[in-house]
């Protein structure tokens, strides 16, 4: 188990925008830019969740606002956030992988910096709308707004 821990690595593009994720990082001098990075990534991926958990609610017509949000279930949420937590320590973080995958990376030019910087910024919007989006989804079966 131990072995494929530290060979699992993540889908290219994931690298991609975590390698600019750290180098944004470090030109705002964060103390400590590849877990600020990491943590970055579970934010954006408990995002992606919440808008498919959402989107499960719109297309089955199941109030998960009663079930997950002000029911007893809200554990499962901080659950998932501890999964997906878990899971980007492992990808990017665990045995300094963040050091890998700069290497990776370090031979890119000025207008592939550019081009990165544009993705991750669209990366960062995308996410970041669809928490409001997934929130939006969730309004249609519940109660309180009808």
């Amino acid at each position: 188990m131990k072995k494929w821990l530290e060979e699992v690595r993540a889908p290219k593009m994931y690298r991609y925008l975590f390698y600019t994720m750290v180098r944004w990082a470090k030109s705002w001098n964060n103390d400590s830019p590849a877990f600020s990075s990491m943590l970055l990534m579970t934010t954006t991926f408990g995002f992606y969740a919440f808008f498919l958990f959402a989107l499960f609610d719109l297309i089955t017509a199941v109030s998960s606002w009663d079930l997950f949000i002000e029911g007893f279930y809200l554990y499962s949420i901080l659950t998932l956030f501890l999964i997906t937590g878990f899971t980007s320590y492992f990808l990017f973080y665990h045995n300094d992988k963040f050091l890998q995958i700069e290497k990776e990376f370090v031979d890119e030019n000025e207008k592939q910096r550019k081009l990165g910087s544009i993705y991750l910024f669209l990366y960062l919007f995308i996410s970041f709308s669809s928490i409001y989006i997934g929130g939006w989804f969730l309004t249609f079966h519940n109660p309180n707004y009808n």
